[in-house]
């Protein structure tokens, strides 16, 4: 769990997140945009990427997917609750407010089941990948702490 909250650090993964995001949706853009024009205000502009609307939408949602990732991954707020329940607690609250983002910017028409279900998918996908990749991170880290304080001992 992260120790130590910086301003400069939060708006580093802000801004990672959001690059990455903004990235996906212009090639999706440029893959379906034509296709998806009129259907969702994701394809306003159709094959000629995301404007500047959306694009602003996703920065908002980055930000508060953030604000959460921050409050249920560090001490500062919650300091009893156990990690699983953290993650759950995390992977719940994005889903709501990427939800909350469909109703209120209009990303897909609400009546749409296969809207809904494609959606789904994409979420679980995501999340996923998120959690393989943040595993293996860990991991990586935890190599290297355990590689160092080998080589600390081993001088002692």
């Amino acid at each position: 769990m992260d120790k130590r909250f910086t301003v400069f650090g939060f708006l580093a993964q802000v801004f990672m997140i959001y690059g990455i995001t903004s990235a996906l949706l212009n090639i999706f853009c440029l893959l379906f945009g034509s296709v998806a024009e009129g259907y969702s205000t994701l394809f306003s502009l159709a094959g000629a990427g995301v404007s500047i609307a959306t694009s602003l939408q996703f920065l908002l949602t980055v930000t508060v997917i953030m604000l959460l990732r921050l409050v249920f991954m560090s001490d500062m707020l919650i300091k009893n609750m156990p990690l699983g329940a953290r993650i759950a607690a995390l992977f719940v609250s994005v889903f709501a407010v990427t939800i909350g983002c469909v109703f209120l910017f209009g990303w897909f028409p609400v009546n749409d089941l296969l809207a809904w279900m494609m959606f789904i998918v994409c979420f679980a996908v995501s999340c996923t990948l998120s959690v393989i990749i943040s595993t293996a991170a860990e991991r990586q880290e935890n190599r290297k702490l355990d590689e160092a304080l080998k080589r600390i001992k081993e001088e002692n």
